[in-house]
Formats: structure tokens, C-alpha cells, sequence
């Protein structure tokens, strides 16, 4: 009876070494988070602007360039909305509007930009021509094209995901058979 309790203290260590073995290969592993999807409803903006190829951006998200003097740019209705779009081209005065309107499913919102060209002085200074232009934001609210506007994103860490393993399990394991074989050898 002692040797087959010593035949089981060993498979029991044996497994505990094991499942060891194959915790510590796994935690050398990285973990990367995939990036979630929205989804869901669609909207989009229509920037109009009077120069081509002209870059567009949404919160410093490139979204694309002036062709045919309009850019479409489709938006979920249920993701973060944005805040500013940017129209900027060089030799241009660089047009900033804040979004006030947001477009609800299927809805288009149009904004106008008219970009103002930069003069060359005799200083080989560059300064912009009626900067205090105003540019119309879908014909209701009007934005003046030099306003800059300064916005903070508070981001928040994501967590890295902590693995447990198999090593409790198996210990506790180990220690019931041993507890079973060693109950039965006193009987």
C-alpha cells in the first residue's frame, strides 16, 4: 500500500510540474486588444469648398481631399461624434469650424468652406487676405474661418489582461488524490 501511494505522490507532482511548465510558457506571451467596432447607423457630412485637393480632416482624422469641389464623408450616428473639421491647402488660409450639427441616419449635413489664398508681402512674410471672412456652417451658423480651437482628450489606460492558469487547479487536485489514497491506507 506504500508503494502505491508513493506511485501517486509522484504522477500527482509529475502533473503539478507539468501544468508549471505550461503556465510559464504562457505568460510570455503578449497580449494585444483588437480595436472594437462601432457599427450601426450611417450619416455624412458634405464639405464643400472652393479649392481642389484641399485636405479634409475631422479632429485631426484625415478623411480625404476636395475632388469636384466636395468631399463626402460617411459617419456613424452612434459612434463619438467629432468636433472640428479642418480644410487646409497650401497658400491657403487654413479653415477651422467647429461641428454643431450632427447628421442622423441617412441624413447628410452640407458645410461650405471658402478658403482665403495667402499674399506674399515684400518682407517674404506670408499674411492671409480678409482671414475674418465668415464660413457658413449648413447656412444656419456661421464660424469665422480663423478661429482655432484647442481640444484635450482625456484618455483613460486599458487594462492587460491577467491570466490565473492551471496551477491552483491542479495543486488541488494533487492534494484531494493524495488525501483519497492516504484515507484509504489507513483503513
Amino acid at each position: 500500500m506504500k508503494r502505491l501511494l508513493f506511485i501517486a505522490m509522484v504522477l500527482c507532482l509529475a502533473l503539478v510540474g507539468c501544468a508549471s511548465a505550461a503556465d510559464d510558457v504562457n505568460t510570455t506571451a503578449t497580449t494585444t486588444a483588437a480595436p472594437s467596432l462601432i457599427g450601426g447607423d450611417m450619416g455624412a457630412y458634405l464639405i464643400n469648398a472652393n479649392v481642389e485637393a484641399a485636405n479634409v480632416t475631422f479632429d485631426n482624422d484625415f478623411k480625404g481631399a476636395i475632388t469636384g469641389g466636395n468631399l463626402k464623408v460617411n459617419v456613424y450616428t452612434t459612434g463619438t461624434p467629432y468636433r472640428i473639421v479642418t480644410v487646409e491647402k497650401t497658400g491657403y488660409a487654413t479653415a477651422k469650424l467647429n461641428i454643431t450639427q450632427y447628421p442622423a441616419k441617412g441624413e447628410t449635413v452640407v458645410m461650405n468652406v471658402t478658403l482665403v489664398k495667402l499674399e506674399q508681402t515684400t518682407a517674404a512674410t506670408t499674411t492671409a487676405a480678409a482671414v475674418t471672412s465668415p464660413a457658413v456652417v449648413n447656412a444656419n451658423a456661421t464660424v469665422p474661418a480663423a478661429t482655432v480651437v484647442t481640444t484635450t482628450v482625456a484618455t483613460t489606460p486599458q487594462p492587460t489582461p491577467t491570466k490565473a492558469g492551471t496551477l491552483p487547479v491542479v495543486a488541488f487536485a494533487a492534494v484531494g488524490l493524495i488525501g483519497l489514497f492516504a484515507i484509504k491506507a489507513r483503513k
